[in-house]
C-alpha cells in the first residue's frame, strides 16, 4: 500500500531535512532513535490540528493543491537565490 504524499506533508518534510542535520549533530543518540517517518507525520498531524493554521489557510484561500504550488514557487525562489551565491 503506498502511502499518498500532501503538500502540507512535502512542506513539513522539506523543512524537517533542512533543519535534520545541525539537530542530529547536536543529538546524535536522540537522532538514531527517531523514526523520521513517524516525525514526519506527526508534525504534519499536529500541523492540520492547529486552529492558527487552519484560519491562516482560510485567510489566504488556500487549500492542499494551492499549497503544493505555493511550496513549488518557494523551491524556484530557493534555487534561484541558491544560484546567484557563490559556493
Amino acid at each position: 500500500m503506498t502511502t499518498r504524499i500532501t503538500p502540507l506533508r512535502d512542506v513539513i518534510e522539506k523543512q524537517l531535512n533542512v533543519q535534520w542535520t545541525q539537530w542530529a549533530q547536536a543529538h546524535p543518540n536522540l537522532a538514531a532513535a527517531i523514526d523520521r517517518t513517524r516525525l514526519v507525520e506527526s508534525a504534519v498531524q499536529q500541523v492540520r490540528d492547529d486552529p492558527t493554521f487552519q484560519q491562516a489557510m482560510r485567510d489566504a484561500q488556500l487549500d492542499e493543491a494551492t499549497l503544493a504550488a505555493a511550496a513549488r514557487l518557494i523551491e524556484q525562489v530557493e534555487q534561484a537565490v541558491r544560484g546567484v551565491l557563490p559556493g
